[in-house]
């Protein structure tokens, strides 16, 4: 990618993009001090700035050496003065944000993956970061009448969201055109450019929809490099199966919403780990999440009795949020994405791991709150109150093989050969991830005190005003930590086994 050297020493490069930089920050500081401008415009304006200045280094230096060091500094730099409160002008914000440190670190992380390989996928993923990040916040802010909505916890608009589609769709479609010019590479047939911006702008708008504390400078320009990546090596039938999968998600996650299995946040949630997992791997992993969503809302629905017995003592209720999304999807999306750069078959054997334990937990939460029996305490065999984290009863246990065995057994097939040996692997790792799940509810998982009804519970406010009192285990392990845990050991486990008997 590079196009002009202005200096034989890139050493040279390296400082006066320092310099630049700190120059940005510094004119900020003057213009919120001198001219009274509001902090959130200072950020922007360094936003932009600094966003625009590092997409050139692509074009004047050759090493990736300078630009990590840069992003390093800058990591470094921001965190210090984040905790110090210093350089207000790209820190002050109405709300808590992190989006300062986030912005060299998906910078860096660009850096490693595509300087050398691909540097149109990093100057994309940044530019759309850079513009449609802050251009959605100043549409949005500015749009009168702007119809809101909370995902996470930040307050989004519809018009912001529409903004980061129209501008990720156009930076896309216009800027790697120009760029694979630039490299002489054959130009983009445009039916097949229009379906690359669609999928990159879909990722995106879902990346910034569901962020939260400046999380979109990291996941906007990484999933929308990461799906730029995966749909633009594929020939036309490859690029619309692509957005065939990004359709399906969409269908999957509105069915969930419908049956209210997912609330809004997680149902958006839902679409883009789903539009990532499925473009990324196909048909075999789809299947397994699938089977996941689908029999596991239905398992939920079919115990309705849980409701009336749980809804006073879990923290929440029977629509899975954007946190539990997550923390039964999230080591999937993470195994997607490290097969994606690896084709390590390693990777889908963790993610059916993965997937093994959250089934396993589910069904073995959902079936046995259907048990006549009392549950028992998992490791002292104590009698415990239904609902009780690290309760067991024999049909909640054999929850546990059936979830684990139907999930791996729809998702094993791609493997070939030692069939019954990773079939019997990943299904035992799936049953052991969701013992761990209850050992840690038995144990650590956080357990408060209601002090009107000395209930015992994992709300923080209970009987609708009162502020509970933790009286066990750690504070934030809650209950979307114990899944995160359980999903993790799933495929931890799974890596070990194989690592070490296949």
């Amino acid at each position: 990618m590079l196009i002009f050297q202005p200096f034989d020493n890139e050493w040279i490069t390296f400082a006066i993009f320092l310099i630049l930089i700190l120059g940005f920050v510094s004119l900020s500081e003057i213009l919120r001090k001198r001219l009274k401008i509001s902090g959130e415009n200072t950020r922007q304006f360094v936003h932009i700035g600094v966003g625009l200045l590092v997409i050139l280094s692509p074009f004047i230096i050759a090493s990736p050496v300078q630009p990590a060091l840069l992003a390093v500094i800058f990591i470094i730099l921001n965190a210090y003065a984040l905790r110090a409160g210093q350089m207000k002008g790209i820190h002050t914000t109405s709300r808590f944000s992190l989006g300062t440190v986030f912005f060299p670190v998906s910078f860096l992380i660009l850096i490693l993956l595509y300087w050398k390989s691909n540097p149109a996928i990093l100057i994309v993923g940044m530019l759309i970061m850079t513009i449609s990040d802050p251009l959605a916040s100043i549409i949005g802010n500015r749009a009168r009448h702007a119809r809101q909505f909370v995902f996470w916890k930040d307050a989004k608009t519809i018009v912001g969201s529409l903004t980061v589609f129209i501008s990720a769709f156009l930076i896309t479609t216009i800027t790697f055109q120009l760029l694979q010019n630039i490299q002489a590479k054959n130009p983009i047939p445009l039916f097949n450019l229009i379906l690359i911006g669609f999928a990159v702008a879909v990722v995106a708008t879902l990346s910034e929809s569901i962020s939260f504390a400046g999380s979109d400078n990291l996941t906007l320009p990484l999933l929308s490099a990461l799906m730029l990546d995966t749909i633009q090596q594929l020939p036309l039938k490859g690029q619309l199966t692509v957005v065939g999968w990004i359709a399906f998600s969409f269908l999957l996650a509105y069915a969930a919403y419908r049956l209210k299995a997912l609330t809004a946040g997680g149902t958006a949630g839902a679409m883009l780990l789903g539009s990532i997992v499925f473009s990324i791997g196909g048909i075999y992993w789809v299947i397994p999440m699938a089977t996941f969503f689908i029999l596991s809302s239905i398992l939920s629905k079919i115990g309705k009795l849980k409701n009336n017995i749980l809804s006073t003592i879990v923290a929440k209720g029977g629509q899975r949020d954007l946190f539990q999304v997550y923390a039964n999807g999230g080591i999937s999306l993470l195994m997607a994405i490290a097969y994606h750069y690896t084709r390590n078959d390693l990777f889908y054997l963790m993610f059916l791991g993965s997937l093994a334990a959250a089934t396993a937990d589910t069904w073995g939460t959902e079936i046995g709150i259907l048990s006549h029996k009392q549950p028992r305490h998992i490791l002292t065999f104590a009698k415990v109150p239904v609902g009780t984290s690290g309760g067991v009863t024999v049909l909640g246990t054999s929850g546990f093989f059936m979830g684990a065995g139907v999930l791996t057994l729809s998702g094993i097939l791609p493997i070939t050969g030692l069939t019954l040996k990773l079939f019997a692997i990943v299904a035992i790792c799936g049953i052991l991830g969701a013992l761990i799940d209850s050992i840690i509810g038995a144990t650590i998982q956080a357990q408060y005190q209601c002090p009107a009804c000395q209930k015992t519970t994992e709300k923080l406010i209970h009987c609708g005003k009162y502020q509970t009192t933790l009286i066990s285990g750690i504070r934030w392990i809650n209950n979307d930590m114990v899944n995160l845990i359980c999903t993790a050991s799933g495929a931890a486990l799974v890596a070990l086994l194989v690592i070490f008997f296949i």
